[in-house]
């Protein structure tokens, strides 16, 4: 049983159960509204999205073995009391585990990408596994190259089951079967909301990717005395502590920024739900983030901010079950 256990932390379960539900929360929150105002159904077949989940969620899960693989000695500084590999599971196990789910994850994504037409998307999938590679071997040690990577994998996240979709949408589009509808309803105003579908999936990956930049510089502040220990050339250990502070604060105010934008348009349409949920639930934690990254020093207190990040991050996905409740 603690075998089990153990093998949920090695693959960080709770982050696979996340990815998995960004990728529904895109597909029927924010997709699947969209495409009901036009009178259209989903286009990507079912059962072909929940593999594409899974291939997503395999490969998360070998990125984060083979980090833990390479990162032995390093973990056992930083956090000792958390360390799998080498421990409960064995070294070799743990390599064979991240051959084993990257194989299958790739599989996947290429049978899907194979069935929907668009052969060339597994390079989303292809691509995401070896940079998780390359990470865990040397560009995590690089100052702000391995926060770049990780921030970019994980605005790949919402970005590729919509993208997904999207494919497949202006390959349905084409089709006589949905000709009627596209004369129905207007194909210029069709194409204008799959175009305005495109700007909310690119809104969510852009989120994605900045919170994850900002928790990234936070964790490298959280971890700066393990990672001296091992040369590694992250922004806090190049240019301090309170450089990495003000970097880390200038996106989140970016962010901030960019939220309030956002809500004035809200203010301007009138719609109270979201400026009420984006006021109270992105942006007031966004601001507590600022705040208490501003004040803190001790390893604790950044482990407690990069806390408050991930709840930002869940706000920002429950976000869809509005646009979902209101289509």
């Amino acid at each position: 049983m603690k075998k089990l256990i153990d093998f949920f932390k090695l693959v960080r379960l709770p982050n696979l159960v996340i990815i998995a539900l960004t990728q529904y929360a895109i597909r029927f929150g924010i997709i699947y509204p969209f495409l009901s105002q036009s009178n259209l159904k989903l286009f990507l077949d079912e059962r072909l999205f929940a593999y594409l989940v899974f291939a997503t969620v395999l490969i998360a899960a070998a990125g984060y073995i083979i980090n833990d693989y390479f990162d032995v000695k390093l973990d056992y500084l930083n956090k000792p009391k958390q360390l799998i590999v080498g421990k409960s599971i064995k070294r070799r196990h743990a390599m064979a585990l991240h051959i084993l789910f990257n194989a299958l994850g790739l599989s996947l994504a290429g049978f899907i990408a194979y069935r929907i037409g668009h052969p060339l998307l597994v390079l989303f999938q292809l691509v995401s596994a070896a940079l998780l590679w390359f990470y865990s071997v040397s560009f995590k040690k690089q100052v702000m190259v391995g926060n770049l990577i990780i921030a970019a994998l994980t605005a790949l996240v919402p970005f590729t089951a919509g993208y997904y979709e999207i494919a497949v949408m202006f390959d349905s589009l084409t089709d006589f079967a949905y000709e009627d509808a596209i004369i129905g309803n207007n194909l210029g105003s069709l194409l204008f909301s799959i175009k305005y579908l495109l700007y909310w999936i690119l809104g969510y990956s852009a989120f994605a990717f900045l919170l994850t930049m900002i928790r990234e510089i936070v964790k490298d502040m959280e971890d700066i005395e393990g990672d001296k220990a091992f040369d590694c050339k992250t922004l806090p250990i190049v240019y301090g502590i309170d450089k990495a502070k003000k970097v880390a604060i200038g996106i989140a105010g970016f962010t901030l920024t960019l939220i309030g934008l956002l809500e004035v348009i809200q203010f301007m349409s009138a719609d109270w739900i979201s400026l009420a949920y984006f006021i109270f639930l992105i942006s007031f934690p966004l601001i507590t983030v600022i705040y208490l990254l501003a004040k803190a020093e001790k390893k604790k207190h950044f482990f407690i901010v990069s806390q408050t990040i991930k709840v930002c991050m869940l706000f920002g996905i429950l976000y869809s079950l509005i646009i979902f409740a209101y289509q």
